[in-house]
């Protein structure tokens, strides 16, 4: 058997070897760390917005995603060592004055080629260890607001709230500004703006806005709702109810509450916002 055949026998067995030896590692290190997760008790003393078993679910995810991205490039990385300590050989045969040429138009291919494939793979490391952004995570990236769903070796899934998936590469994720609502925590302060006429009770409007929030299932009761007059326009003024939610899904669940109780009680009380003085002027 011709020597070149065997190195290349020996060098291919080595690398497959080294591969397998990593992935092996890498993936005791997952499990280890996994069950770490499963066994360690979430402290009372810390706030929770969502039950022990999604914040436990949410964690492995997360690291799954982070091994997924690191085994690949470890993978990547050892076979292409392998293939250049395989080819070594060979180039001793070529030509010097058509080494260099070879060399540097291989180079030019593979890295036209190869960028973006290297840059996103690059991003996704950062993004997974730099926590930017995680799976369970809710974000607006470009007009798409969602939960990020997935972060592969190459781009981001972000699952809409039609269920609609957009995929975003990595390195855009870098480069591009975009908002993570559950960068530091979930909670989200809701925000309804309304108008009532001048001739309204102020005091009155102030008791039934602090009240309305309290009446939602979304209502996080860590700080009392607050009432506030934003503006006085010449034909009405604009008053603002603001209070906490849990997420920014039972956040948008919380402002629709408040909307939805809030148009009964000021009717009730008859208390007339300006649309309705505008469009009933006529009769």
């Amino acid at each position: 058997m011709p020597l070149k055949i065997v190195y290349l026998l020996i060098i291919s067995i080595l690398t497959l070897l080294v591969g397998w030896l990593a992935a092996r590692r890498l993936r005791k290190l997952q499990e280890k760390r996994t069950e770490r997760i499963r066994t360690t008790d979430i402290p009372e003393s810390l706030p929770q917005y969502d039950t022990p078993k999604n914040i436990k679910r949410k964690q492995i995810s997360r690291l799954e995603s982070r091994f997924s991205i690191t085994r690949w490039s470890v993978l990547l990385s050892i076979f292409g060592f392998g293939a250049t300590v395989a080819l070594l050989p060979f180039i001793r045969h070529i030509s010097p004055t058509l080494l260099p040429v070879i060399m540097g138009v291989t180079s030019v291919i593979i890295g036209i080629a190869a960028k973006p494939f290297i840059e996103n793979m690059i991003c996704g490391m950062v993004l997974c260890y730099s926590k930017l952004a995680r799976i369970g995570d809710t974000a607006l990236v470009d007009d798409a607001y969602g939960v990020i769903e997935d972060v592969t070796l190459t781009h981001c899934i972000i699952k809409r709230w039609d269920s609609l998936r957009y995929v975003v590469p990595n390195s855009s994720m870098m480069t591009k500004e975009f908002v993570n609502y559950s960068l530091n925590d979930n909670e989200r302060w809701v925000i309804v703006e309304f108008w009532i006429d001048y001739a309204a009770d102020i005091e009155a409007v102030e008791a039934i806005a602090v009240e309305t929030p309290k009446e939602s299932e979304y209502f996080a009761n860590t700080e009392e709702p607050r009432f506030w007059v934003v503006e006085t326009a010449q034909q009405a003024v604009k008053c603002m109810i603001t209070a906490w939610a849990t997420s920014p899904a039972e956040g948008w669940m919380l402002g629709h509450d408040i909307r939805k109780a809030l148009l009964p009680e000021l009717k009730k009380h008859n208390i007339h916002t300006h649309q309705y003085r505008l469009n009933t002027s006529g009769f």
